[in-house]
């Protein structure tokens, strides 16, 4: 199965801040498994539904100043076994700021060179 993406997706370990937007307000901080200038991937320890609204922050390294978002869970799935309570769910990026979203574009740019260099 191919897939389209828009973006290209990099595992990244960055921290991600998140809250949702609607009733009840759920917030806490993970650290992410991929990250695109499309949207993040990361495990969760309470079940969001998908179409679910999100502030988010993420804490790129080496940056005092988060980039800041609003997303949308795409889908959700179970991560770990039957008795886990953590959930992976994929967002997408629904709003990011221009400026926002170039600081994002040049830190995945330059991730992606730092990794080629190895």
């Amino acid at each position: 199965m191919e897939e389209n993406r828009k973006f290209v997706r990099i595992e990244w370990p960055v921290i991600i801040k998140y809250k949702t937007i609607e009733e009840p307000h759920i917030q806490d901080h993970t650290v992410s498994k991929d990250v695109s200038e499309g949207g993040a991937r990361f495990v969760v320890y309470e079940r969001l539904m998908k179409g679910t609204k999100l502030d988010i922050q993420l804490e790129v390294p080496f940056d005092s100043m988060p980039i800041f978002a609003k997303g949308e869970v795409a889908w959700i799935k179970k991560a770990g076994g039957e008795d886990s309570k953590a959930f992976e769910i994929g967002v997408i990026f629904t709003n990011v700021d221009s400026k926002e979203q170039k600081r994002l574009k040049q830190y995945i740019e330059n991730e992606i060179k730092e990794r080629r260099k190895t």
